[in-house]
């Protein structure tokens, strides 16, 4: 019996031990519950959760969408090893290459220009022509235009023959041909923009609205159509020697009153260039009568009857330019073989001209003076 009441109560003190783990309050929450038997150590109990290893780029599927009606279905994705390009599933189709064929065209260059007198206010511009195109072009249609400073200053064809208007320059080739253009206006010793252009000229050239207009063919490249140089004009060389004789004054020559009259004048080289001291000069005299009188009528066929002449010499030859000879010249107005006796009290012109050689003279018409001398 006392056995038996001893069980019971172990039994009775171990349910009422059990009955103490787990107390709720009203809120409906899990308490902490002291063991008794293990001092100083609180249990907690923790929320079972399942632990998942995080995956590092993954997609994660939306769920299915519970909404009537819709099923979400997660799109397909491409296995991709890393670092190797995407392999994605096209449609082959057939590519057509669609950069234009270029068309053949010429293009026309200028090169190897030059400039050389050509009168006294036009030069002429000596040019080439090449064609670094694709195709040919008739020369016929080829002419330039020139500018000074952008002024335009002449131009024209550049084919001299009228047989060479249909022939053709072929790529490679190349042409020669000269123009003229007027220095009208043009200071000399200054410098110039010459600027040749060819197939068209420009319109308000050097402007803001500068265009090419009166192009006759197409060609590849337009910008290349233009050459510019400096245009300076030298000055002009040195003058010739220019001998300018002037009759000063005649009178009785006073070696022989009766039959000479002494002509004074001056010899002058009015030139830039020197007389080579091997030149020579000589002297022609002649008289013509200046009333038309028939009773002192010379008789002369052009310029009057001669009244002698003669050779000057080395020291009455103005060698140097600027420099000026004082001279004089007896003419035979009376006897003598050759020569008629001149009427008295009649007004003659007295004439010397200036022959020269071995030198060039620059104007030949200041060679010859005249002179109105009353014979008495």
């Amino acid at each position: 019996m006392k056995k038996i009441i001893i069980l019971f109560l172990f039994i009775a003190s171990a349910i009422g031990s059990n009955a103490q783990i787990k107390k709720i309050d009203s809120s409906k929450l899990v308490k902490p519950v002291i063991n008794a038997k293990v001092k100083g150590q609180i249990v907690t109990p923790t929320p079972q959760q399942t632990n998942t290893t995080p995956t590092t780029n993954v997609s994660i599927a939306p769920p299915k969408q519970t909404a009537t009606g819709m099923l979400y279905t997660p799109p397909s994705s491409t296995t991709q090893t890393p670092n190797q390009p995407t392999t994605t599933t096209t449609t082959t189709t057939t590519t057509t290459n669609s950069t234009p064929v270029p068309t053949a065209l010429p293009d026309i260059v200028i090169t190897n220009i030059s400039f050389s007198p050509n009168t006294g206010n036009t030069y002429a511009v000596n040019y080439s022509l090449k064609n670094v195109g694709t195709a040919a072009v008739k020369k016929g249609l080829l002419s330039v235009q020139s500018y000074i400073n952008g002024a335009p200053a002449g131009g024209g064809n550049s084919t001299s023959l009228t047989s060479e208007t249909n022939q053709l320059l072929n790529p490679g080739e190349s042409m020669s041909s000269r123009n003229t253009f007027s220095t009208n206006g043009i200071i000399v010793g200054n410098a110039y923009t010459f600027e040749l252009c060819v197939n068209g000229m420009k319109s308000n050239a050097g402007t803001a609205s500068e265009k090419w207009v009166g192009q006759q063919f197409a060609e590849s490249n337009f910008t290349n159509n233009v050459i510019q140089s400096s245009f300076t004009i030298p000055p002009p060389p040195p003058a010739p020697a220019d001998i300018e004789v002037t009759i000063t004054k005649i009178e009785k020559s006073p070696a022989d009153t009766a039959s000479f009259v002494r002509i004074y004048y001056t010899l002058k080289n009015i030139g830039e260039t020197a007389i080579p001291s091997t030149a020579s000069l000589s002297l022609q005299s002649r008289v013509e009568d200046t009333d038309n009188d028939p009773s002192t009528f010379l008789e002369t066929a052009c310029c009057g009857q001669a009244t002698g002449g003669n050779t000057l010499g080395a020291g009455e030859i103005p060698l140097a330019p600027g420099s000026a000879k004082e001279l004089f010249y007896d003419a035979r107005v009376a006897g003598g073989a050759n020569f008629s006796t001149l009427p008295k009290n009649v007004l003659y012109k007295f004439n010397i001209q200036i022959t020269g050689n071995g030198f060039t003279d620059g104007n030949n018409s200041n060679n010859k003076s005249g002179f109105n001398y009353l014979l008495h």
